[in-house]
C-alpha cells in the first residue's frame, strides 16, 4: 500500500512538467516565464528562424493569438531564466516597454532576434523548418 502514494506523486509531477513546457513543430522547446513573457530554446546548431518558429507556434497554440497578431522579441539570445540553457530568447505578445520580467538583453554572439523586433504570429509559424541534425 505504501507504494501507491509514491506512484501517484510521480505521475502528478510528470503531469506538471508537461503542462508548462511546449515543443514547437520544429522541435524547439518553449517555456513560460510569466504571464507576459515566454522563452524559446534553440539548439546549438540552430537557426534564427528556429526562435521565431517556436515563438509563433507557442503564441498560436498555447496563447490563442491570431495569425495577424504581432509577437515581439523582448530578450535577445543568451542564458535562459526558466531553464539553464545558453541559447534562449524571450518573446511576448506585448511590446518590450509593456512587459515586466523580460531580460531586455541584446542578442549575444551576434545571433538570434533583436529586442523590439516583431513579426506576425502567422509569419513566425511559417518560418518553421525541420531542425538541423549534426550531419547537415
Amino acid at each position: 500500500m505504501k507504494c501507491i502514494p509514491i506512484i501517484v506523486s510521480i505521475v502528478f509531477v510528470a503531469g506538471c512538467e508537461g503542462s508548462t513546457a511546449f515543443t514547437a513543430q520544429n522541435g524547439v522547446r518553449v517555456n513560460p516565464v510569466n504571464a507576459d513573457v515566454f522563452e524559446v530554446f534553440a539548439r546549438p546548431s540552430g537557426r534564427k528562424s528556429d526562435f521565431w518558429c517556436g515563438a509563433g507556434s507557442y503564441a498560436s497554440r498555447v496563447l490563442g493569438a491570431s495569425d495577424g497578431a504581432p509577437v515581439y522579441a523582448v530578450g535577445g539570445a543568451g542564458r535562459g531564466v526558466s531553464l539553464d540553457s545558453p541559447d534562449a530568447a524571450q518573446f511576448s505578445l506585448k511590446p518590450p516597454g509593456q512587459v515586466s520580467g523580460a531580460t531586455g538583453r541584446p542578442a549575444s554572439r551576434g545571433w538570434g532576434p533583436e529586442v523590439g523586433q516583431s513579426v506576425s504570429v502567422g509569419r513566425a509559424r511559417n518560418s518553421c523548418q525541420p531542425l538541423l541534425s549534426n550531419d547537415d
